[in-house]
């Protein structure tokens, strides 16, 4: 197991970075009447109370209150959440010069959400896309209905992983360019939630993780 300081300071990073970003478009909005400064303040409002949440889950486990260790479900719509994190990181793609789109076979998808722990997992791999993809490149977050499960993809056109890294990547300080404890914590969780997150990638290519979740009602669980 993964330890709770190290989540907490990973995943705080993302939440931060949205903010950055969604502030400094709203500073760019002001000076162009087109910008719709509106849905950034959204954007950033959403990313401060995710900080928040962690804040909070932190704090009570500093005072002795035992830290959840498994998911609390309850029914939600995984389009409408990952269409919310697209959303949110659209700035920071605009930042880096990178396309961010997403797409999907069905426009709803009711299951059994952990949002905080699917938000948590979304973003360290969104936020290494965007960040592994040079300017002008794009990447593309998808999902698919699969029956009694649901898988979420995130696709980058970056330069790929190559072959002999590829099954470690998943391994506490395997990544390049960074501290490698975020894709340990979003299979980690992946896991917590009875899922699974995989890889591949194509040298020259780009690399996509896919993220597989069993689709179940909260009140079966």
């Amino acid at each position: 197991m993964l330890s709770s300081d190290v989540e907490l300071a990973h995943d705080l990073r993302m939440p931060l970075q949205l903010i950055c970003s969604s502030t400094q478009m709203i500073a760019l909005s002001l000076e162009d009447g087109s910008a719709d400064a509106r849905a950034y303040v959204d954007m950033l409002l959403e990313s401060a109370e995710q900080l928040r949440r962690m804040l909070d889950g932190a704090m009570d486990a500093s005072v002795g209150v035992a830290r959840m260790e498994q998911p609390r479900l309850v029914n939600g719509d995984l389009v409408a959440c990952v269409r919310g994190l697209c959303l949110r990181c659209r700035p920071y793609a605009r930042q880096r010069g990178v396309s961010l789109r997403c797409s999907g076979n069905v426009a709803a998808l009711g299951m059994a959400l952990d949002e905080d722990m699917l938000s948590r997992i979304l973003l360290n791999l969104i936020s290494n896309a965007l960040r592994f993809t040079p300017e002008g490149g794009s990447v593309r977050v998808s999902w698919r209905a699969m029956g009694d499960f649901a898988e979420v993809s995130v696709a980058d056109s970056g330069a790929g992983i190559p072959p002999e890294r590829l099954p470690y990547v998943f391994l506490r300080g395997e990544t390049d360019g960074g501290h490698g404890y975020g894709l340990p914590i979003a299979r980690e969780l992946a896991r917590r939630l009875g899922g699974e997150l995989s890889a591949r990638s194509v040298p020259g290519r780009g690399s996509t993780f896919t993220l597989r979740l069993p689709v179940r009602s909260a009140m079966a669980v």
